[in-house]
């Protein structure tokens, strides 16, 4: 099946090309597409240089799957085009996410939504979102969940290299810079994306309005989140707590999500993870998983991940598997 990338010459979308090295069902180089401004870019795929080329109206003829990973706005524009030249879309900005008749998926969760499609386009979720809602899936399904509530935090490569570059000048104490609303190197920041009338940011609805979705849910299911920007290179972490509809101890819990896919869980209340140790990896770690000494039906957890792999591009490419037929 031949495959492009849109987007393929920023962090998400070098992913992406290189998580595609490893897929058998990949015909050929992929078509690497950029903007303007990132034609020509030479980027090594399966040893051979392959060379970025403008998306244009004609770019997606004879492309069966497409990834995007380019931002809302050419999601927007070029993603319908993709779809209408017959190729399935797998776009990663926040464009579609909320579309009804788009699926929104994590291929562990809902991954039968992709089955029989042959065109047309599917949203991957926030990659906060993904590694929350992998987390909490099991919950739901051992008893179902009353409430979510999360706290975030998110590294910096998960605001492009762009961000990435501010970090390391401000480490190197050159001058802040304007990616983030205020300094990043040795700070956190409770504010990622743009803000909204309810006194949240767009970051946090993104995770109460997907976490839903992914869930099957509506708004019975209470979720509040608080996101925040920390100095770290690359891997997301959250600090979760879950209300269930029924009482739930940390070993019935812990019994639900072992074995889940695409998840991790740590053996004690005390084990976790840091992002630095899951840099590089695709699954999504639970550790700390404790009783809420309050509510016994509360459980709190400790959720990490590499967000560029299993928050972006893998769990892209993973979609690309099913609808290859792939086991990925």
């Amino acid at each position: 099946m031949r495959v492009a990338v849109l987007g393929a010459t920023g962090l998400v979308g070098r992913t992406m090309l290189r998580l595609l090295e490893d897929c058998a069902w990949v015909d050929g180089e992929p078509v690497a597409l950029a903007s303007a401004r990132g034609a020509g870019t030479v980027i090594t795929w399966r040893g051979r240089g392959i060379v970025c080329r403008e998306v244009n109206q004609d770019a997606f003829a004879g492309i069966g799957i497409a990834l995007f990973s380019a931002g809302g706005g050419p999601s927007r524009r070029w993603a319908p085009v993709a779809a209408g030249a017959g190729a399935v879309v797998i776009d990663n900005s926040s464009a579609w996410r909320q579309e009804p008749a788009v699926p929104l998926v994590v291929p562990e969760i809902n991954g039968g939504l992709v089955a029989g499609l042959r065109a047309g386009i599917i949203a991957n979720p926030n990659c906060s979102t993904i590694q929350v809602a992998l987390a909490v899936a099991p919950l739901e399904r051992a008893c179902g969940l009353a409430e979510v509530h999360v706290a975030t935090y998110q590294a910096v490569s998960g605001g492009g290299q762009r961000a990435v570059d501010e970090l390391g000048r401000q480490e190197a104490g050159q001058p802040c810079g304007d990616v983030f609303p205020r300094p990043i190197a040795r700070n956190v920041i409770p504010a990622i994306g743009g803000v909204l009338p309810d006194g949240s940011y767009e970051e946090e609805a993104k995770v109460v309005r997907e976490l839903r979705r992914i869930l099957g849910r509506g708004d019975d299911l209470k979720v509040t989140c608080t996101a925040v920007r920390v100095p770290v290179l690359n891997g997301h972490a959250a600090a979760v707590r879950v209300v269930c509809r029924a009482p739930l101890d940390v070993a019935a819990a812990r019994a639900a999500m072992v074995g889940w896919p695409g998840l991790e869980v740590a053996t004690g209340s005390h084990d976790y993870a840091t992002p630095r140790e899951v840099d590089g990896r695709t699954i999504v770690h639970v550790g700390r998983l404790r009783q809420d000494p309050g509510n016994e039906c509360g459980l709190l957890c400790w959720v990490v991940a590499d967000n560029l792999l299993k928050g972006a591009a893998w769990n892209a490419v993973q979609i690309a598997g099913l609808l290859a037929g792939s086991v990925t």
